[in-house]
């Protein structure tokens, strides 16, 4: 068997760059302005796209897009506006391929699909985990978040292109002249573990590097060994590692549907905080008030040994030196080391180092003021955001992922200006070492935060 090039590109290069342009519909309307879509009508019927073909409401035609897409063309045929969800875990399955679960040998891909709205490079919904604490969030999101639908006006049409997955290792990838039929991945496998893997990865969301080397392993059996020996060349290796946790998690949870999202943010990030000379005590009460916190979207963990922490790979884990408090102000050292490798034998290694400074005494200040800090720290350091090119009315942005896990969102916040409005991008799925492109209402740019949920 061959590899099938992903079409990801190398991060931090120009030619690698993804851009931040959504895939989503597009709309050709004969009589009537267009509506913005992809996107959720409060005025519209709602049926799920396959309960639409089912009725006679949609006609929907499936063509393959190369080898990481799937082109959907929706026609609603009802005298009715309709918003149509594309729920997680559809099928593209060629007309000879492994639907119902025949056991594969077809000779063209089967393709399992993302969601609809996913940015380049991004696949599912990243409907979200869990919630963070109360108040810990302090810049509410702005852009909308991720919907799985599409509105159509009645009699009208909407192209869609759907970011993909390839179901059947090595075989070649369907091109615009192949029909496809759109189908549950309940109707295409009798594989449950295929089931809930795709399902999940199309609700949770992850970047589409993850998502192509989990259901290679799960829908294939390509070993993740096999994928690091290619190198970076179609995977990269972080992406294979929080491919290889997912599994273990597809593996360990109970649920019969959907992956526990627990077993995907838990231990993924542990906090130890050191005091200097007559901060000891500041320390150890700071640390004790993180437990539970979430920094970077993950749920701490933390560890008041100094032994390093014991935690199958991916993870990070977070050292903060408190080194100096005066009246006013706190300031210290934030080392991030991480778990690279695949499973309980990943050795931890040093990602580097930021600053961090709050502005109130150590014995002022709690645990949920730390969290805050260290984690705008972070983000700051790790995640970077360059000027790409201007155009009329903004700027496009390059956003740099330098973490192991993929970046489900990203605040920025426009210009220097203190007063100035921090924007939210949801669900952008930019995988480790990947990047995106963001268009932002400004010059220049900072990164505020980013969450991760684990994938």
């Amino acid at each position: 068997m061959f590899w099938r090039h992903l079409g990801l590109v190398r991060a931090f290069s120009a030619a690698g760059m993804l851009s931040f342009v959504t895939l989503g519909a597009s709309v050709s309307l004969a009589a009537e302005p267009a509506d913005p879509v992809p996107t959720a009508d409060a005025q519209a019927e709602t049926v799920k796209i396959l309960d639409g073909k089912k009725s006679g409401a949609l006609a929907v035609d499936v063509r393959g897009h190369g080898q990481t897409a799937v082109k959907l063309s929706i026609k609603n045929t009802s005298n009715k506006r309709l918003n149509v969800v594309l729920p997680p875990g559809l099928v593209a399955a060629s007309a000879v391929g492994q639907a119902g679960g025949a056991g594969g040998g077809g000779p063209l891909q089967n393709m399992g699909l993302g969601a609809p709205n996913n940015q380049p490079g991004a696949f599912g919904n990243f409907a979200p985990a869990g919630n963070p604490p109360v108040g810990f969030r302090s810049v509410a999101p702005t852009a909308e978040k991720n919907r799985a639908s599409v509105t159509i006006p009645a009699g009208q049409s909407a192209d869609v292109d759907l970011p993909a997955v390839c179901l059947n290792f090595g075989l070649p990838s369907p091109t615009g002249k192949d029909k496809l039929t759109l189908m549950d991945v309940d109707d295409y496998s009798r594989d449950a573990r295929v089931r809930k893997a795709l399902r999940s990865l199309g609700t949770f969301g992850t970047s589409l590097g993850t998502a192509q080397a989990t259901m290679w392993n799960v829908a294939n059996g390509v070993t993740f060994s096999t994928m690091l020996g290619q190198g970076d060349k179609y995977v990269n290796r972080y992406e294979v590692a929080l491919a290889a946790r997912f599994v273990d998690a597809l593996d360990a949870s109970s649920s019969t549907e959907l992956v526990d999202p627990t077993y995907l943010s838990d231990a993924r990030l542990f906090v130890t905080v050191v005091g200097g000379a007559g901060l000891e005590k500041d320390a150890l009460r700071l640390a004790t008030e993180m437990e539970g916190l979430r920094v970077l979207g993950l749920p701490v963990r933390v560890v008041v040994s100094k032994d390093l922490p014991k935690a199958s790979a991916p993870a990070m884990h977070i050292v903060l030196n408190l080194t100096d408090s005066k009246v006013g102000s706190t300031s210290g050292k934030v080392v991030v080391r991480h778990a690279a490798g695949i499973g309980q034998s990943a050795e931890w290694t040093s990602l580097g180092s930021t600053n961090f400074k709050e502005t109130s005494a150590a014995s002022a200040l709690k645990g949920i003021d730390v969290a805050r800090a260290v984690d705008k720290a972070i983000a700051a350091e790790f995640v970077s955001v360059k000027p790409l090119r201007k155009s009329v009315g903004s700027n496009a942005m390059r956003i740099e992922n330098h973490l192991p896990f993929s970046l489900a969102s990203v605040t920025l916040k426009a210009g220097g200006s203190a007063g100035t409005p921090a924007t939210t991008f949801e669900g952008m799925g930019i995988g480790p070492v990947r990047s995106a492109v963001a268009n932002v209402q400004a010059a220049t740019a900072s990164v505020e935060r980013v969450e991760l949920n684990g994938l």
